[in-house]
Order: C-alpha cells, then sequence, then structure tokens
C-alpha cells in the first residue's frame, strides 16, 4: 500500500469545548450570580409574622390553647371527694394499767388452762411429793373442803417425813454446827433456817430440836437436811 492510501484512510478527529471559559482570580465568571450586595437578614417583627401564618392548626381545634399548652402532656386531677376518717377498732383487751400488765394479759391468754388437779395426781404419781405437797395446798387454799386434795396432802407429808427421817437418822441424834458465827453470813440463810441453825448446839437431840422450834415436824425436818447438805450441820456419830 501506498503512501497516498493510507493518508485517505486516516480519519479527522475535531474536539470541541463548550464549557464556560475559566474565570482567573479576582474576576466573577458570566454565569455566577451577583452576591456584591449586602446580605440583609429578617427582623424579630418579620419572624413572628411568618411563624404566625405557618400555623395551620385552627383555634377551635386546639381548644383556645397555645402550642406551649398542646405539646405538654395533659394530667387530670382526680375529682375530689369526702374525706372519710379511717374506721377505728377497739382493742381486744381494755387499755388499762402499764405496759408489762398488757403484756401478761396477752401471755395468760395463749397459754391453755391447766387442771391442778389433775397435775397433781401425775406428779403424786411420778413420786415427786414436794410438788404435788404444793398443789395440793394450792386447791385447798381455793376450796378447802378438797377431798382428793386432803388426801394427797396428808399422803405427801407422810413420805416426805419418812425421807428426810432417813437422811438425818434416829430422832435421838445430837447435831453440832460445822461453821463459825462469822461464816454463816455466807451461807444466805433466811430467817426459818437460822432459827432451826441456832438450836443446834450440840446438846439438843433431833426431836427436841422439832419440840423446842415449835414448828411442823415435816418443816423442821426439811430444814436440818438442807443444812446438813450445804455443810452448816454435822453429826458426831
Amino acid at each position: 500500500m501506498s503512501e497516498g492510501d493510507r493518508s485517505k484512510k486516516r480519519a479527522r478527529v475535531t474536539l470541541k469545548f463548550e464549557s464556560p471559559p475559566l474565570a482567573l482570580p479576582g474576576e466573577r465568571p458570566p454565569d455566577a450570580p451577583d452576591l456584591s450586595g449586602e446580605l440583609q437578614l429578617p427582623d424579630s417583627e418579620e419572624i413572628e409574622a411568618a411563624e404566625a401564618s405557618e400555623a395551620a392548626t385552627p383555634e377551635e381545634e386546639s381548644g383556645g390553647r397555645d402550642a406551649w399548652e398542646r405539646q405538654r402532656r395533659s394530667v387530670t386531677p382526680p375529682p375530689m371527694t369526702a374525706y372519710e376518717p379511717p374506721e377505728v377498732v377497739p382493742p381486744a383487751l381494755p387499755m388499762v394499767g402499764d405496759a408489762l400488765t398488757l403484756v401478761e394479759n396477752r401471755s395468760r391468754e395463749s397459754v391453755p388452762a391447766v387442771d391442778p388437779a389433775a397435775e397433781m395426781r401425775d406428779r403424786f404419781a411420778l413420786d415427786d411429793f414436794t410438788a404435788a405437797l404444793r398443789l395440793a395446798e394450792l386447791i385447798l387454799g381455793n376450796d378447802p373442803g378438797h377431798q382428793e386434795a386432803l388426801d394427797t396432802a396428808k399422803a405427801c407429808k407422810k413420805k416426805l417425813v419418812r425421807i428426810f427421817s432417813s437422811r438425818l437418822g434416829p430422832m435421838s441424834r445430837v447435831p453440832e454446827p460445822a461453821v463459825t458465827g462469822s461464816e454463816v453470813r455466807w451461807l444466805g440463810l433466811d430467817h426459818r433456817d437460822g432459827f432451826i441453825l441456832a438450836q443446834v448446839d450440840g446438846a439438843h437431840t433431833i426431836e427436841e430440836i422439832i419440840d423446842v422450834s415449835g414448828m411442823p415436824k415435816l418443816a423442821v425436818l426439811k430444814t436440818l437436811v438442807e443444812l446438813l447438805d450445804m455443810g452448816a450441820i454435822r453429826f458426831s456419830f
């Protein structure tokens, strides 16, 4: 192929630039808006007028309330009712006495009633003659003619006399004091024990001490046994 044929086959390309020309520094493009004028801001009256015109809710729909009231949560207070004082319940127990009396009354109600006669029989059957005698005397204090209590008290006294006599020995034995006068105060004796201890002088027998004291035989024997157990008296033979 010759050079002429090659030149015919070459196509011609033409570039067209349709964009606006670039503006030099300091120049304004021909299609840019004119911003040379001074920027004017609306005043407060114009803003209030524009906001009032944009409110599209009629007065009858808002109920005569402004925008702030419409945005707030509406809380309806409960209707006012007449005051009714609380019902006063009367106490079960009379409010008489101090606090200890009230506590004692309530505790007494919660404790079931105990039959003294039945308890007395049970104590006697268990050979607890001291408790049985105490219950018999309690019953006789309320009813002196209670025959069962009379019989039980008599039987308990006989058995207790026999028990205390076996601890002390024959009635002819002579007890003697085992403590001095200065040591007696540390024994914690009551007036009855002190009186019986004063009769123990190493010369009188048990039977003589019972006669001189003027007290029941059971009470004297019981006191002598207690003095013997605490070491206040002793027997030389």
